[in-house]
């Protein structure tokens, strides 16, 4: 069996320690009370630049793991019950306490968070789903040169292109898509199947930095020159979108980096336990309600502070947030084990699979 790579499991981690960052920054109002051009403006756009590469770093990771990997649907039926404990949870308890928060279309998004994109990550990443065996299939059967061909072509057509023409090309969303996200689970594939496993971390962390500069030093520039000829902020996205050649170039240095990171067994052991809560620090602090009455807008006052207190303060209240979220999260993954929601999913799946394969064989 090959050995688990806790450094993928520590990425997934501090991806999402990064997207509580982002969140906080955005959502929070760190970035919309800044004044203009301001150094506290300066530090939140370098916070946000250096955070900005997590999502594709989900997106890679599902493709660098699975993809030398059989795909079972029970893990995205387990998945879906994890969403939908939290959604239904959550709206409960603010429907105690709220109940002026809570309404029929509130109720009705939480019994389908997937349908009503509740998450909109969740809902990429489902419809990404149904297509993972034949990316397998596809990725698996291909040669070194075709890879590198694929690699390319997914690269130039939606990622530089869209960034060359500042506008949305293909239709990505800007990365907020099952077609971004399907992207990046082919790119993660090829990495795994076509690059060397060499362990250059040095390179490859300079490699992370140097695109966070770049995009950070083009957005300040941007912002400078819209300011001095409009009187306003720069509103183009220029390289600050999923989609953004140095943002993915970013993930992928990250991605390298991360696997090549040796851990000690003692370490290991606790990042293996703490890493699948990780999700749930998303499901949490990201549903909805959460997100309009306890998120929108507290970390404002960061704003004014100095550059070093306001990236303290974004920095531990992002950590907070990740700590709280996943000691919940113990809970339910406790209640899941105490009724064999896996083995549960896997029958499921299992029973699913008999039924179909005599329909399969016939044709």
């Amino acid at each position: 069996m090959e050995q688990r790579n806790w450094g993928i499991d520590l990425l997934r981690m501090t991806a999402m320690w990064m997207v509580v960052i982002l969140h906080i920054l955005n959502k929070g109002g760190v970035l919309a009370a800044a004044a203009p051009l301001s150094a506290g403006q300066g530090t939140a756009r370098l916070l946000e630049t250096a955070a900005y590469c997590a999502v594709n770093c989900y997106g890679l990771i599902s493709g660098y793991v699975g993809v030398q990997r059989r795909f079972r649907y029970s893990g995205a039926l387990a998945l879906w019950l994890r969403v939908a404990f939290y959604t239904l949870g959550i709206t409960a308890v603010f429907a105690c306490l709220m109940p002026g928060s809570v309404n029929g279309d509130r109720v009705l998004r939480a019994f389908f968070p997937v349908l009503f994109r509740q998450y909109w990550y969740v809902t990429a990443y489902f419809g990404m789903c149904l297509f993972i065996p034949f990316f397998n299939l596809l990725l698996n059967r291909l040669s070194k040169g075709q890879l590198r061909l694929l690699a390319l072509s997914i690269v130039l057509v939606f990622s530089v292109l869209p960034t060359l023409r500042q506008k949305d090309v293909f239709l990505t969303d800007n990365g907020y898509s099952v077609l971004w996200l399907s992207c990046l689970y082919l790119l993660g594939g090829i990495l795994r199947l076509y690059g060397r496993q060499e362990r250059k971390l040095f390179r490859w962390a300079a490699v992370y930095l140097g695109c966070v500069l770049v995009t950070w030093l083009v957005k300040l520039a941007g912002d400078r020159l819209w300011m001095a000829r409009t009187g306003h902020l720069c509103d183009k996205v220029l390289l600050t979108t999923y989609t953004s050649p140095t943002i993915l170039l970013a993930a992928a240095a990250l991605l390298l980096c991360f696997t090549g990171l040796r851990i000690g067994p003692g370490f290991g052991s606790f990042i293996e336990k703490a890493s699948p809560l990780a999700f749930s620090v998303y499901l949490i602090h990201a549903h909805p309600l959460i997100w309009e009455h306890w998120l929108a807008g507290r970390f404002a006052f960061l704003a004014d502070k100095p550059p070093i207190l306001l990236a303290s303060g974004v920095l531990g209240g992002a950590f907070a947030i990740y700590l709280v979220c996943s000691l919940a999260d113990v809970l339910r993954a406790g209640l899941f084990r105490l009724f064999r929601v896996k083995a549960i999913s896997r029958w499921a799946e299992e029973a699913v699979s008999a039924r179909l394969r005599p329909q399969l064989e016939k044709e």
